[in-house]
This record gives structure tokens, sequence and C-alpha cells, in this order.
């Protein structure tokens, strides 16, 4: 039980994902089912529904970001080699992390803006629920903090080595659950 637990707690961003993707697809379907075939569809759907899928989106991209599963475009850098295609993927690694930074806290300001105008708390809501929408916003600057912290752990592992990587006995190059890249 407890390593069950353990192993929930480690791929918590993969729960959310598999979660809001889950019922997004369920909520989705009752509602078409609802106005095909009842003539009355669930008015409130598309809120949660959108909100479901902003949190599969920028949740699904952290972790997918932890599993090395985003698609890259490497073809001048393969075309390198020795120490330039290391000096080039350091300054690739480094500016990623730069971005990723910027983007966190971007996303951050937004979801403060949804919760204080000018200073005051008002925090926005939605039209059909009034539900915060910052409970929405949220996800975005969570999602690219998780993939800030990710790509940190991989400047420190896999680009300085600064840390060093438990072995696991997979090969060192990137592992996605599908199979190594």
């Amino acid at each position: 039980m407890k390593k069950k637990l353990k192993n929930i707690l480690m791929n918590f961003d993969a729960v959310i994902t598999g979660v809001t993707l889950t019922l997004c697809v369920i909520l989705a379907n009752v509602n078409v089912i609802m106005r095909y075939f009842f003539n009355s569809p669930l008015q409130w759907s598309t809120e949660v529904v959108t909100g479901l899928f902003v949190w599969t989106v920028f949740i699904g991209s952290a972790y997918a970001h932890r599993k090395h599963a985003h698609l890259g475009v490497d073809i001048v850098v393969n075309l390198m080699h020795g120490k330039t295609r290391a000096i080039v993927q350091d300054v690739i690694s480094i500016l990623e992390l730069v971005i990723l930074i910027m983007l966190t806290v971007i996303s951050t300001q937004y979801v403060y803006n949804l919760i204080y105008v000018r200073g005051v708390y008002k925090p926005a809501v939605s039209d059909i629920l009034r539900f915060p929408t910052w409970i929405i916003g949220i996800a975005v600057p969570i999602g690219f903090g998780l993939s800030t912290i990710y790509s940190v752990k991989f400047l420190l592992t896999e680009r300085f080595h600064i840390i060093k990587k438990k072995d696991t006995g997979i090969d060192a190059g990137h592992q996605v659950e599908g199979g190594n890249f």
C-alpha cells in the first residue's frame, strides 16, 4: 500500500492528466447524448470541459517534459559532433530553462490578475457556473512550474552531471514509456 501511494505521488502529474482527460471525454460524450437524443444539452458542460482540458494540456505537458516525450527538431544538432554538439545542447537546455522561468512568472501574474483587479480582491468568475476562473488558470503556472523543475533536474543530471543519476539498469538515453529515443 505504501509503495502504491508513493508511486501515485511520484506520478501525480500523470494521475491529474489521466483523470482530467477521462472526465473531459466522459462529460463531452454525455453532453452529445443529452443534446441529440434528449434534446436537452447540459448548459454548464462547456465550461467544465474547457477547464478540464486546460488542466489536461498544461499538466500533461509537464508530464511529457518529464518523460522526454515532446517532439524536437534536432537536425542541425545531429550534424554536429563532439564538443560542439555538447555546447549547442547545453545552450539549448539553458535557453529552454530561461523560457520556462519566464512563462511561469508571466502565467503566475495572469492568475494573480484573475484574483485581484488593481490590487483589490475581486476574483473573476465563469459565466454559467459562477466559479472562480483562477481555478482553471492556476493549471498554467503549475504546468510551467513543473516543467521548470524538471528542466533544472535534467540540466543538473544529464547535461552538467552535477547530480548523479540513479542507475536503473536502463539505457541512459531518453526513456519514454513506450521505449527509448
